[in-house]
């Protein structure tokens, strides 16, 4: 029971944490030290067995917590205070500071037009690479995701300061900094979050997701927590390159800056606990710069979230959680105008979008959810690209989507998800259905 608590311990993430996600290698490193501290107190004396029995119990719930995507934090406490306790524990030398991992994800993906003309199915390798962290000491880490996603100098003397420094995962939202394809029970992002497999059909006149995840950039982070008991409160400010674009906002970035301005951004959260089977969350987001070579055309993105836990709902190791989230984002356009390609128009396009996943988690192995999406974009419609100044009046497009499935976590990591979806879109666009199954294995 203790091994596979541990090895669940490996892929188990939070969603509200102020640590990036990357971190997961270093807590592996961590449970692993812990384990061979227990080993050895076990061959040592038959006394301490009473102090072993209780952090292995102690540990057994922390790995539960995690394995319903809540706070590591109070782990990572209970694993450094044993190791402060019992300075004979093993010290890792210098190979052992090097954690090397990776992760493949490939998917199945069919979908289905309602009028039967743009139907496909096909094989998809989602996503693979190699994550390398190097833990210089306990204030000093390197990280590096061989596909471009992180590479950053994290430093960090206290609980309540963190630098992050080089390509990192820009903290807004909820969702974002919970991204890398192992971190998450859902086969698809939210629609104000797609990924490059959940985007399959862009009408015209259609919104598209603020940004597209994993969002990471290159800047520095400034971030930290102030734990009282099982409450937390985080806190993030970022300076980053930012969003690119020419006439609209694009929805990525290109990792060097386009123009003199520098995007500036800060989230906020509290999670607070309610007794032993109870955890809510609450966050807010911001962020903001400008997008064009121009240095001219501006936009700014608001964000709310909450995460609400009721543990022992379907028996002792069950679960049912709450995730939802909003995000306004306008922007200011300029567009060409229809006939004369050398004059442009400045406008303004407003996006907006929500998302509630309700997961309900039997066991630590099953997960059944529910998610349901919207978006929608309040812009000037557009002719190929182009606008009418005769008819240049805001036209108001909606998408939304609801989603099912099921995830079955393997103890040795291997993650199996299957989803169907419906999608329906505005001006006569033909809705669709989709079905995946996708297998993720992280090593």
């Amino acid at each position: 029971m203790f091994r596979i608590a541990v090895c669940l311990l490996a892929f188990a993430v939070s969603p509200l944490a102020g640590p990036l996600f990357a971190q997961d290698v270093d807590l592996a490193e961590r449970v692993r030290r812990l384990e061979e501290s227990l080993a050895e107190e076990r061959a040592r004396s038959q006394a301490r067995d009473k102090r072993i029995d209780e952090l292995e119990e102690s540990l057994a719930k922390a790995t539960d917590t995690l394995a319903q995507s809540m706070d590591r934090s109070a782990l990572e406490e209970e694993i450094d205070r044993y190791l402060e306790e019992n300075p004979a524990a093993p010290v890792p030398d210098r190979e052992s500071r090097l954690s090397i991992g990776a992760v493949i994800a490939g998917s199945f993906l069919a979908t289905k037009f309602s009028d039967d003309t743009r139907s496909t199915n096909t094989f998809l390798l989602d996503e693979s690479y190699i994550r390398l962290v190097y833990r210089f000491n306990e204030e000093l880490t390197a990280r590096y995701y061989t596909d471009g996603t992180l590479a950053e100098l994290e430093y960090s003397p206290n609980e309540l300061t963190r630098f992050n420094i080089g390509r990192i995962v820009v903290p807004f939202g909820q969702f974002n900094q919970r991204s890398f394809i192992d971190t998450f029970d859902t086969l698809s992002r939210p629609l104000l979050y797609s990924g490059d497999t959940d985007i399959f059909f862009t009408p015209p006149n259609h919104p598209r997701e603020v940004f597209r995840t994993i969002y990471s950039d290159t800047g520095i982070v400034l971030s930290g927590s102030k734990w009282q008991g099982r409450n937390q409160l985080y806190y993030a400010a970022f300076l980053t390159n930012g969003l690119t674009g020419t006439d609209d906002l694009g929805s990525g970035a290109s990792f060097s800056d386009n123009n003199a301005n520098k995007q500036i951004g800060a989230r906020a959260t509290y999670t607070l606990a309610r007794g032993e089977l109870k955890r809510y969350g609450f966050g807010v987001s911001w962020m903001t710069g400008k997008y064009d070579s121009d240095n001219s055309l501006s936009y700014r993105m608001y964000g709310a979230d909450l995460l609400m836990v009721f543990d022992q709902v379907f028996g002792p190791d069950g679960s049912l959680t709450f995730r939802a989230e909003y995000v306004y984002a306008p922007r200011e356009t300029r567009y060409p105008v229809a006939g004369d390609p050398n004059s442009t128009i400045n406008d303004a396009k407003r996006v907006q979008g929500a998302y509630l996943i309700i997961e309900a988690r039997p066991n630590p192995k099953w997960l059944y959810y529910t998610a349901l999406d919207w978006l929608s974009q309040r812009a000037p419609e557009l002719t190929d690209g182009a606008q009418d100044p005769d008819n240049s009046g805001p036209v108001t497009t909606r998408i939304w989507r609801i989603a099912v499935g099921v995830t079955r976590r393997f103890e040795i990591g291997i993650l199996w998800k299957l989803e169907y979806s419906y999608w329906n879109y505005d001006l006569g666009e033909p809705s669709a259905h989709r079905v995946g199954t996708q297998v993720v294995i992280p090593f």
